[in-house]
């Protein structure tokens, strides 16, 4: 099967552009996520939007749990759409672990990318000695006995924690819609790989330009991971934006589109 078909992949914007963006979605929602960002810049680059094996409806026949046992298998996926199409100079643009994914697609295969904007990102979830993951194991297992038990109550309880912004209901709604399209027992099999993942070791060898934006309030990502990021990273800034949940490319997409802006100029 074509990689373009298993993850959905379309192609937009300025396809005579000399400057690719591909936009990675992040854990519950899918490439819909980036309907408030992406268009500002099909006039100016070719955008390639995508979604990951078992982020809905479309690609979760294609989801294989012995594949999908850690984060390298999704990173792999982003290279073979980038070998489908002959991408290279790339800008990456990725949500919290589709960003991570991203991430370790670019260590592997450094000349195929020029930049990496990674939103909410992080490497690591769990606490550790030394280090603020914003969860505890305790926490987790609590976590995914209640996604096993009722995936569905779940999700419409953890979509408006995570989304915040309680005076934009809205985008809570978003979020649990697209939270609640992933098959249950793939969703599961996805959220213990990314919240058990720990790539603090692998970002210090990103050697590319990397803006890291992240809202200053996020009950998934606490800011602690941001500057952990910025200082391991080599080549990193951190980019506070305004704002609170993990998902600011949904709450505020402007805030989001004029900071990726800056950076590419």
């Amino acid at each position: 099967m074509s990689v373009l078909v298993r993850n959905n992949v379309r192609l937009l914007g300025n396809q005579q552009a000399d400057k690719t963006l591909v936009f990675a979605h992040g854990f519950g929602t899918d490439q819909t996520a980036w309907n408030g960002v992406a268009p500002a810049f099909f006039d100016t680059h070719r955008v390639v939007l995508f979604d990951y094996v078992g982020a809905n409806e479309i690609t979760a026949p294609h989801f294989n749990p012995r594949k999908y046992k850690q984060l390298y298998s999704f990173a792999d996926d982003i290279l073979d759409i980038f070998d489908e199409l002959e991408l290279r100079d790339v800008v990456f643009i990725g949500h919290s672990a589709g960003g991570m994914s991203g991430t370790l697609a670019a260590i592997q295969e450094p000349t195929w990318f020029s930049k990496l904007v990674l939103l909410n990102a992080s490497p690591c979830y769990v606490d550790q000695e030394n280090y603020i993951g914003g969860f505890n194991t305790e926490v987790l297992e609590a976590l995914f006995a209640q996604m096993e038990s009722n995936f569905h109550a779940w999700a419409s309880g953890f979509a408006p924690m995570i989304m915040a912004n309680p005076d934009r209901p809205q985008y809570a709604a978003a979020f649990a819609k697209t939270l609640s399209a992933m098959r249950p027992d793939v969703a599961l099999c996805i959220a213990k790989v990314i919240f058990y993942s720990d790539h603090r070791s692998d970002i210090t060898k990103l050697m590319h330009p990397t803006l890291l934006l992240q809202n200053k309030d996020d009950v998934a990502v606490p800011i602690d991971v941001s500057y952990y990021l910025e200082k391991y990273m080599p080549n990193a800034r951190l980019s506070l934006i305004d704002g609170e949940g993990h998902l600011p490319h949904i709450s505020d997409p402007d805030k989001v589109v004029q900071k990726i802006k800056l950076f590419l100029n």
